[in-house]
């Protein structure tokens, strides 16, 4: 199944010492903004994408499924089935 990069407003929590946590999710679709929480970080590191770009991998766990939000270059995107 092909994947595509989405791009994403996502609500972070900046700590004292520099350190990214994201908190919330925001999904853009034709019929308005949903916000979802992240419920669970499992993971934080370098990584590239599968789909192009490279940059801070948050394997996180949303919406009951373990996605993979990217921090790249001060934007976030979603590796995602639709574009």
């Amino acid at each position: 199944m092909k994947l595509y990069k989405r791009y994403v407003e996502v609500i972070t929590l900046i700590g004292k010492e520099g350190q990214i946590k994201p908190l919330y999710m925001i999904w853009e679709t034709y019929e308005g903004k949903t916000l979802y929480k992240i419920d669970k970080i499992t993971q934080v590191r370098q990584s590239q994408s599968q789909v192009g770009g490279c940059g801070i991998l948050y394997e996180c766990h949303i919406d009951g499924k373990v996605r993979h939000l990217f921090y790249e270059r001060d934007r976030w995107f979603l590796e995602s089935h639709k574009p």
